[in-house]
């Protein structure tokens, strides 16, 4: 077994400790929790990570100091600091993204795929913030929530350029990791507006660990075309 597997084995409890955190309201377990699995997994992947790339050391910083902020999120300017923190997070991902995409011509089938993909993630993604404008009565928090999922939905567009460019397991790390924080987003706010039940802050809480895992693995790999097998 590699051994970045056995830490993220070994961060299953931390994963156990953010759970009864969200279950018995205990705000302060799981973000220490979830702040403990960031130096867990570095030791796991320390070896395979490039701290000399810019986009992976922002992209843990902010992250962190994220997750740091979790402890006073509960006053207002602090939860809105926390979104501009994860926003640029997020633009550090996709600039990592851009990187390592190749332009190719697609062909017709891929071309309607991607167009089919991102129309339904823009479908989904519109109708959530439109219902989410009507519970949020403040202009600037209006406006800061627009650019936040602009910034989504740009990265949900990088990451299928992506992967059907490229085909990688670094691509397919990526793919997977926006959909991961596309709905962990979804779920957080549908949380703090309009359904705050345990259930989707379970959901969310499990996301928010397994994207973690998903970061961490995709910078982690390097670029590489898997093989296709032939069936027929």
């Amino acid at each position: 077994m590699k051994h970045s597997r056995l830490f993220i084995l070994a961060s299953i409890p931390l994963l156990i400790l953010i759970l009864l955190g969200v279950l018995y309201n205990l705000q302060w377990l799981s973000t220490a929790a979830e702040f403990l699995i960031y130096p867990l997994l570095f030791a796991g992947f320390y070896k395979r990570l490039d701290f000399k790339n810019l986009n992976l050391s922002v992209f843990l910083l902010l992250s962190l100091a994220t997750i740091g902020m979790s402890f006073i999120k509960e006053f207002s300017p602090v939860y809105f600091f926390m979104l501009i923190l994860q926003m640029f997070a997020y633009m550090f991902l996709i600039r990592e993204a851009l990187m390592h995409t190749q332009r190719e011509t697609g062909n017709r089938y891929i071309l309607l795929f991607f167009f089919v993909m991102i129309g339904a993630n823009a479908y989904f993604v519109s109708d959530h913030f439109l219902e989410l404008g009507n519970q949020i009565g403040d202009l600037f928090d209006f406006g800061l929530y627009s650019m936040y999922y602009l910034v989504l939905l740009a990265l949900s567009v990088v990451g299928f350029i992506y992967y059907l460019n490229s085909y990688s397991r670094k691509s397919v790390f990526f793919i997977t990791l926006v959909m991961t924080i596309i709905v962990s987003d979804i779920l957080r706010d549908m949380a703090v507006y309009y359904l705050p039940d345990t259930s989707v802050l379970l959901l969310m809480s499990f996301l928010d660990f397994v994207g973690v895992i998903l970061a961490f693995q995709f910078f982690a790999t390097t670029e590489k075309k898997l093989k296709l097998i032939n069936l027929v």
